[in-house]
């Protein structure tokens, strides 16, 4: 007998299927996703990475319109409570002028009211969020008006980029709400307090004053409105484009779950049984080769 010359193993030993493979396809189905490092797909790791900045922009600007929306309910809720105070403070007015000049106390009553309400208005015109005063362009610090009643803010703009081009200017500043030093409604309300007791013919003027100033906080009031609705709605867009865009990155780098439970059942299969084929054949010794 002589040894069989050109002895190869079969078939099913040479193409023994990769552990990496198998280990490669547990990875995907552990982690939920098709590429696990850049090199399973470069392209699909382009258009991931794309996705993701993308996506990542879209949720910032959300997050600046909720911001904004905030900072504009609280400049509403400022400038109703506002225009209630100079409502109140016109009733004050229009009630002394009904009053005889030589009635001094109950004059001085109404002016000690309207001192009050001189000094709620002041604290509503340093209404504050997160810790700014909304009236004070971008001042550093916490008030806008100080207890005289003059402006201390600037005429720096509060913006928020709340979509692509898109950048709103959320406040305005306290001397185009409550007029500029020296002639806005606190010198107004002075000068009515000083009427009261000294001069309650100069009244009329007082009242057309107050009259201008409501107004013109109605419009400030009608223009924040405008900019709420304005981002309410570039935040609908965002919530939809970030839901499209969600679906878009789940496409690139999702598996699909039942698809790759299925080849790595069957590559495990493949591989357990090409690994029982292969250690059939090494317990085969030399001799029985020999013939």
């Amino acid at each position: 007998m002589r040894a069989t010359e050109g002895f190869s193993a079969p078939a099913s030993v040479v193409g023994l299927p990769s552990s990496s493979g198998l280990t490669n396809l547990q990875n995907k189905l552990s982690t939920g996703r098709q590429i696990t490092r850049p090199s399973d797909s470069p392209t699909g790791t382009v258009s991931a990475l794309q996705l993701r900045g993308e996506l990542s922009r879209a949720n910032q600007y959300q997050s600046n319109g909720t911001d904004a929306l905030g900072w504009l309910r609280t400049v509403d809720s400022a400038l109703e409570a506002v225009c209630d105070q100079l409502q109140a403070i016109r009733s004050l007015v229009w009630q002394a002028m009904n009053i005889a000049s030589e009635d001094g106390a109950s004059l001085e009553a109404l002016a000690q009211q309207v001192d009050q309400a001189r000094s709620s208005l002041l604290s509503l015109a340093n209404t504050a969020y997160l810790g700014r005063p909304v009236f004070g362009g971008t001042t550093a610090g916490s008030i806008a008006f100080d207890n005289t009643g003059a402006y201390v803010g600037d005429s720096g703009a509060v913006t928020r980029t709340v979509a692509a081009n898109t950048i709103v200017t959320l406040n305005t500043d306290g001397p185009t709400v409550f007029g500029a030093n020296g002639s806005n409604v606190f010198d107004l309300l002075g000068s009515i307090c000083d009427n009261l007791r000294r001069d309650p013919s100069a009244l009329g003027a007082n009242l057309t004053s107050l009259d201008n100033y409501q107004m013109s906080i109605a419009s400030d009031r009608s223009l924040a409105g405008a900019k709420y609705n304005r981002i309410q709605a570039a935040q609908a867009t965002a919530v939809t484009h970030v839901v499209a865009l969600e679906s878009q990155l789940s496409d690139v780098q999702d598996i699909d779950l039942a698809d790759m439970a299925v080849q790595v059942s069957t590559a495990n299969a493949v591989y357990q049984e090409a690994l029982a084929t292969t250690a059939q054949i090494k317990q085969i010794s030399l001799l029985d080769f020999l013939k």
